[in-house]
């Protein structure tokens, strides 16, 4: 297997013929055939090369059978696991404006001309997706992943620019004449 990106987390066991409810990552899991291949890394960090069997929507969720879970003891041992596929199964993005959060985990982000640092994650949030970047002193920074805020993406320079505005130029710094000490 070349890279794998996990494509979905295993919730619970369902029901007692080995089925699992599984919450996706994305649209691949829910894309995938009956006689797919599929890696599931237990809560132990145990690997399992599993044929998916069936699957079927249950909410924001789905059922999924495989080949070698044949009851909820089975299933219930993948509990916590993450379910992956080699990077090369993904699809091709549909639009120029869609992303893979792995493309994105590493590239410096830019603020108004000025280097803030690096993504560290992608956080999905109801309202927008938010950038977690780690700064210059390791502290976390948190950016909207807008529309309205993204300027340009170079994925091949690995460059995030975002708009002006964004972060306080001041943030951090003792301009205030308060010094950090109670005024009082």
């Amino acid at each position: 297997m070349g890279e794998a990106v996990i494509i979905g987390v295993v919730t619970r066991a369902h029901g007692v013929h080995g089925v699992v409810r599984a919450r996706a990552t994305g649209p691949t899991l829910a894309g995938l055939a009956a006689g797919e291949h599929v890696t599931v890394t237990d809560r132990d960090g145990r690997i399992h090369d599993l044929a998916l069997v069936s699957q079927a929507p249950a909410g924001a969720d789905l059922l999924i059978g495989f080949d070698a879970v044949a009851d909820r003891a089975d299933a219930d041992a993948l509990r916590g696991g993450t379910i992956s596929v080699d990077a090369a199964r993904l699809p091709d993005a549909v639009t120029p404006d869609e992303f893979y959060v792995r493309d994105l985990l590493g590239a410096s982000v830019v603020v108004d001309g000025r280097a803030i640092g690096t993504v560290r994650d992608v956080i999905n949030r109801p309202a927008n997706d938010v950038l977690d970047v780690v700064g210059a002193e390791g502290a976390p920074v948190l950016l909207p992943f807008t529309r309205d805020a993204v300027i340009a993406i170079d994925l091949a320079a690995r460059r995030i620019e975002l708009r002006a505005g964004l972060i306080d130029p001041l943030a951090g710094s003792d301009a205030d004449g308060g010094g950090g000490r109670d005024a009082g």
